[in-house]
Order: C-alpha cells, then sequence, then structure tokens
C-alpha cells in the first residue's frame, strides 16, 4: 500500500494520507524517497542505445518498491515520447497461455502509434490468430493436474496432454488406445511441423517491420512475475523469448527471483534441474534494484510516515518519537513496505500519551529476539547513540559539556548519552526514553525493583497492573485486541 504526501499544514491529530493511484501518474518520480529516478534514467538510456531487442529481469524482494518504481519509469518513459507498455502478470494468470495477451497488447501499441496504419496492424493480427491457431490444438493443461512434467517434453509432452484432456480413464488404463492415440498426435505434429514453422517466421517478420516503424524502442514492462502460477510465469517467459524477440522490442520482467525459483521448484518437484540457470536462457542480463536498509535512507520515509499519520506538524518537524522511530528502524531493519505497514498499527492503536506511543512503537516493531524489554529498549538506545555520535570526545568538546568520573566518558551511561544528544544535537528538550531506561537499571541495582519500576511504569501504563512483569503483558495484550 503506498501513499502521497499532501503538501499542507494540518492539525497534528489530522491523518494527512490519500492512497497513491499508480496506475494515473501525474507526474514522474514525485515522492522518489529512494533516489529511484537515478536508475530509470540510465535504463532508459540503455534501452535508447539498444540496437536489438532485449529481456531484462528487475529483481528485488517483496517491499522494496519494484512496482512503484516501474509504475513511476513508465510515465517517465511516456514523456521521453517511448512506446511503452504496462502487464500485471498476475492479474492474467487465470489464461492457459499468455501469448495473446503478450500480442494484444503489441497490436494496441502499434495502433496508438502514428508511425503504423491500420492495415499494418490488422496484418499483424492476421499472423497471431494464424500462431494462435497452431497453439491452440497443444496448449497443455496444468503439469500438475496430469502428474506430468512437461517441460522439456516438446511435442510428445503436448501430446500426452491431448491425450489427457481426452479422457482420464483412457489415460489411466495404459491401453493399446493410448499408444495409437499418441502415435496419431506425435505423426500430426510432424506433418504440421513445417506450416507451423512458417506460421511463427511470418509472425516474428510481420513484428519485427511493424516494431521498426516505431520511433524509440517499445518497452514492455511485466510486472507481478514472481505472484503468478509458475507454469504461467514459465510459459510466459518461453513465449517472449521464441516468439518475441526481435529489434526494437524490450521486454523488462519485474519479479523476485529467488521467489519466482522457490515456487517453481515446489510445484513441478523439480530440485537441481530448475534454477536460476534455466532462467538465464530466457534472460539477458538482471538489474538488482538497489536496497536501501541503511537507516540514512529511512530517515525521510519515517518523517513522510509520521507527517502523514498527524504526529509530526510539518517536513521539517521532529520530535523523540521520530528518533526512536529511526531507532527501531536500525535494530529491525524493515523494508519501506515492512515499516509502513507498522507505522499504520501505530496509527490505528495510538494513544493521547507521547510517553505512552512511545512504548506502544516499540512493541508493534516487535521485541523478538530479546527476552526482555529491558534489553530490548537498551540495544535501541545504543544504536541510536552510535548513529549520531560517533566521537563522544568531540561531542563533549563541541557542546562544552564536562565530565568528571576516574574514566571519563566511559562514566557516562546510555541513558544520559541518549539525553546529551537528543537535547543538544537533535534538538528535543524533553525525553523519556532515557528516564524509562534509568529506572529499569536502578531497579536492576536496587533491592527493592519493583518499587523503582513501578514508579514510572504507572504513569505509561495501558491497563492497571499488580505487578511491573504484567506491564509488557498488558501493552501486548492491547494490541492484540485492537488489531
Amino acid at each position: 500500500m503506498a501513499y502521497y504526501f499532501i503538501n499542507t499544514m494540518t492539525d497534528t491529530n489530522q491523518l494527512n494520507w490519500q492512497r497513491t493511484n499508480l496506475e494515473n501518474i501525474e507526474t514522474a518520480w514525485e515522492g522518489d524517497l529512494w533516489d529511484r529516478k537515478r536508475l530509470g534514467v540510465q535504463l532508459t538510456n540503455y534501452v535508447d542505445r539498444l540496437q536489438c531487442g532485449a529481456v531484462l529481469a528487475l529483481d528485488a524482494r517483496w517491499g522494496e518498491g519494484k512496482t512503484w518504481f516501474v509504475r513511476h519509469w513508465k510515465k517517465h518513459l511516456e514523456d521521453e515520447n517511448h512506446n511503452v507498455i504496462y502487464l500485471d502478470a498476475f492479474a492474467n494468470d487465470y489464461l492457459d497461455d499468455p501469448f495473446l495477451t503478450i500480442a494484444a497488447e503489441i497490436s494496441q501499441a502499434f495502433k496508438s502509434s502514428d508511425n503504423i496504419d491500420d492495415a499494418d496492424v490488422n496484418s499483424f493480427n492476421e499472423k497471431t490468430a494464424s500462431v494462435l491457431i497452431s497453439l491452440a490444438a497443444i496448449l497443455p493443461v496444468i503439469a500438475a493436474k496430469a502428474g506430468l512434467h512437461w517441460i522439456g517434453l516438446g511435442g510428445a509432452g503436448e501430446a500426452l496432454q491431448e491425450v489427457y484432456k481426452d479422457g482420464k480413464d483412457v489415460y489411466d488404463s495404459v491401453s493399446d488406445e493410448i499408444t495409437g492415440k499418441l502415435k496419431e498426435h506425435i505423426e500430426k505434429k510432424i506433418e504440421n511441423h513445417h506450416l507451423e514453422k512458417e506460421t511463427i517466421q511470418d509472425f516474428k517478420k510481420e513484428l519485427n517491420q511493424l516494431a521498426d516503424k516505431l520511433e524509440k524502442p517499445l518497452v514492455f514492462i511485466i510486472d507481478e512475475l514472481d505472484r503468478c502460477r509458475p507454469d504461467f510465469a514459465i510459459r510466459l517467459i518461453e513465449r517472449i523469448k521464441h516468439f518475441f524477440d526481435i529489434p526494437k522490442i524490450v521486454f523488462v520482467l519485474v519479479m523476485n527471483k529467488p521467489q519466482l525459483l522457490q515456487s517453481v521448484k515446489s510445484f513441478y518437484g523439480y530440485d537441481s534441474e530448475m534454477n536460476g540457470d534455466y532462467l538465464e536462457k530466457f534472460v539477458d542480463f538482471t538489474v538488482h534494484l538497489p536496497t536501501s536498509k541503511d537507516a540514512y535512507d529511512f530517515e525521510e520515509v519515517i518523517k513522510f510516515q509520521l507527517f502523514r499519520i498527524g504526529e509530526l506538524n510539518s517536513f521539517e518537524d521532529t520530535n523523540e518519537l521520530f528518533y526512536w522511530a529511526l531507532g527501531l528502524q536500525l535494530d529491525k531493519k524493515l523494508n519501506s513496505r515492512e515499516l509502513s505497514k507498522k507505522i499504520n498499527t501505530f496509527a490505528l492503536l495510538r494513544t493521547e500519551n507521547l510517553h505512552k506511543n512511545l512504548i506502544l512503537l516499540s512493541l508493534i516493531m516487535g521485541q523478538e529476539p530479546y527476552v526482555n524489554y529491558h534489553i530490548y529498549i537498551n540495544t535501541v538506545v545504543k544504536k541510536i547513540n552510535t548513529y549520531f555520535c560517533t566521537d563522544k570526545r568531540n561531542f563533549l568538546r563541541k557542546h562544552n559539556l564536562n565530565v568528571w568520573g576516574n574514566n571519563g566518558v566511559d562514566d557516562i551511561s546510555d541513558a544520559e548519552w541518549y539525553r546529551l544528544i537528543c537535547h543538544y544535537d537533535l534538538n528535543v528538550e524533553s525525553t523519556f526514553i532515557d528516564q524509562l531506561l534509568n529506572a529499569y537499571d536502578t531497579a536492576g541495582r536496587s533491592e527493592d525493583p519493583e518499587y523503582h519500576l513501578s514508579m514510572i511504569l504507572r504513569d505509561v501504563a495501558i491497563y492497571d497492573f499488580d505487578h511491573s512483569n504484567n506491564f509488557i503483558k498488558n501493552w501486548q495484550s492491547y494490541i492484540h485486541r485492537g488489531l
């Protein structure tokens, strides 16, 4: 789920979000928090220089913004007067064969071009129909239904599939009828082979001639490939290479390659045969969408999300919640989609108390793998301190601060460093996480830990508790009930 920013000042209790409409982008790269435009420009230049067709794979894991990128790149290409097609493969995988869908999309692109007249488009459609007729008689059903691995079997596999479609009982009988029917299909395939070959050659020749009339290459983006039925995804890739591999048509296959390979392996029962090498036979090269794991990259994303839900007054605003969210991201290293979901959950469950909201956000982000909440927040505080202050002595000199004790800066606790950094470098006057951490530290050294913990925990508890052990349990219950 994606949203765009409304550039207006609102009350902090007002949710500042609207659903992003990726199908109707008005301005390419608007809201580009990851500098994806750079890659889009590079790919555009690459496409323009190509002297032949190509099949590219855009590889990134779930939630890394593949669809956002290709949708905005499509708009960028259109602004540069490119011919571009976007196809959601997952929305079309109910079909047995993707050939017609691919050809129909290309036909529509030709029809929209000023350089190609209607007669040429009609001729291309006729060639498409001829190929489709040739394919129609041999389209296999889903391999799993027949218990056959038809990939790589060629005509024999297709013939077996036709036998299967003629009747499961006949197929299971292993009778002479099967042998005769199989022979009949194979013989028919051999007899028609030359005609089918000419039909395919005529189709590719027509496709090549029309594509050559385009001023710029046709870019065909196929998204959500890893979400498709494995048999459909493989057949789509094979169809592209066998039928549409011509100059001035560039296919971009958007996928999470490891996920696609795993689903294919699982579906067909392959192990070593269905590996990355198989896909590389059909892909000229793979472009890896740069990941954005560093907290620096996430500063603007977190600020955007918190403004969107009314926790910040503007993009220039900061508070402890913002820096705490950044610290949690440093620890969890979520991708942008996962982070967005967590902050959306926080927006649903937030309270009117800032200090409680700090607790809430940390638990929504997840305490795992830490054994207790004290270790969890102490770890996050250390990461915040390290991220914002790499030279403690220089920090003290810069702000004219003195320390005492035998060990100097080493005597300053993590909680105190957090407070100092927030106050002097981040302009957060009043902080709470340091107070919470101090309470845990003091309780750990005290003969009466319950007293020291309860002094601060009762003010940020979501429910009344009879013992501090129930503090986190109550918060988790609140989150669970709210969801």
